[in-house]
């Protein structure tokens, strides 16, 4: 068979209705890639006037894994697998739809499968791998888009299983961001792919699934109940996202973003309660002391009603005659009435000096200027008790020890 016939087409195998865009588009890589040139001398390689480079297919596969297994030892094989694959799959992505788009200005084609027809030539030509599309694919530029392919000499899988070891995970990961970089171009969809059965993994084949994102857990459930592989096996399998780490990035910008507006709005929330709160203090405040104007008011009328309505009918007796004995009782009395008027009673009944109800007593006699034994006749107790009480008043008010006379105290307090 000539493997340069223009009538065959044996670089990529499709179905029949895809058979001859296919080989159309094998003419024209062919084409592209016989025309070369390599200049060691000044270092590059051209087709067609169009320069490539040659980079080692272990390299970009499992010597790259070991590489990031190596840098991130500490966070163990798994988190390596993550972030290696995650970088070749977004480099390979972004490779596929840059290709794309050049062979589609070069080839001045439109329609979405004949943009696609070039890339599967283009694989085999550039290494990369040899590529079979399934009858069952339905390839449409929306979000049913379904490709169901395998990758026949997979450059990443083949690294892998010369290094002898078999793995427990697809490894074939440059080839699925390519493939999907390269559809999604074609057909201006967002397309993932998935390489659900692996070579390198002792699988019959290197298989992929290609969809929207949005359809492709569906498309594998659905292959996944036909397939020869146990069920469980595609519950694990790892869905490739174009620039994941961006996504993610993003995502906690975004909810840094949310965080600092919750803090914020709590932080208003917060000033407007202590606004309340302090609108509530000050309301209080003016009630306390509208309380107290209108007690000081209460106050003031209940001295003003003694004063009209008992001193002058007390006046009216001491006019009477009264003895002696009468007169010092209507004194004290009238002395007493006086003292209603007074802070001091309050002062000295505070819960602070907290003065017994005789120790008051003696206190307002002792302010009176009345002397020991004249305010031990008033009380009718001994001269001892008095020396006592004034001894317990002086020392609740913060006078013992102290070179301070009670009489003088007791009117200060009554003065402030």
């Amino acid at each position: 068979m000539n493997p340069f016939s223009d009538t065959i087409l044996n670089t990529v195998s499709v179905p029949d209705n895809f058979y001859q865009v296919f080989l159309t588009a094998q003419n024209y890589v062919r084409n592209y890639f016989s025309i070369s040139q390599r200049d060691p001398e000044k270092g590059s390689i051209t087709f067609s006037g169009e320069r490539y480079i040659l980079v080692r297919a272990a390299s970009m596969s499992i010597e790259f894994f070991d590489m990031m297994a190596l840098l991130y030892k500490d966070r163990g094989e798994e988190e390596a697998r993550t972030l290696s694959f995650n970088f070749l799959f977004d480099i390979a992505h972004s490779i596929g739809k840059a290709d794309a788009k050049s062979f589609f200005s070069k080839m001045k084609v439109k329609d979405p499968i004949e943009k696609l027809s070039a890339g599967p030539v283009h694989f085999a030509y550039t290494g990369w791998a040899s590529v079979k599309i399934h009858p069952l694919s339905k390839p449409t530029a929306d979000e049913n888009f379904y490709l169901i392919y395998d990758h026949p000499y997979s450059f990443e899988a083949q690294a892998w299983m010369d290094k002898g070891e078999k793995v427990g995970f697809p490894v074939c990961v440059m080839n699925a961001g390519y493939s999907s970089g390269w559809c999604e171009e074609s057909f201006g969809v967002s397309l993932v792919t998935a390489e659900i059965e692996c070579q390198a993994k002792g699988d019959r084949h290197c298989r992929f699934i290609m969809a929207h994102p949005s359809r492709i857990k569906d498309y594998i459930s659905d292959y996944s109940k036909k397939a020869y592989i146990k069920y469980e096996h595609y519950e694990k399998i790892d869905i490739p996202e174009f620039f994941k780490r961006k996504r993610l990035q993003d995502e906690l910008s975004n909810y840094k973003i949310h965080l600092e507006q919750l803090v914020q709005e709590r932080t208003d929330n917060l000033k407007k309660t202590n606004q309340r709160l302090e609108e509530a203090n000050i309301a209080l405040r003016v009630v306390l002391k509208q309380m107290e104007q209108k007690e000081k008011i209460n106050k003031d009328n209940f001295l003003i009603n003694i004063k009209q309505s008992i001193m002058p009918f007390l006046k009216q007796l001491e006019e009477t005659g009264l003895n002696k004995g009468q007169q010092i009782l209507l004194d004290r009395l009238q002395i007493n009435m006086n003292q209603i008027t007074s802070p001091l009673i309050g002062k000295l009944s505070s819960k602070y000096l907290n003065l017994t109800p005789m120790e008051i007593k003696v206190a307002i006699l002792v302010k009176d200027g009345a002397v020991n034994k004249e305010i031990a006749q008033v009380l009718n107790v001994s001269l001892n008790t008095i020396t006592s009480h004034r001894y317990k008043i002086r020392t609740k008010l913060g006078l013992r020890n102290k070179n301070i006379n009670l009489h003088t105290y007791l009117l200060s307090l009554e003065e402030e």
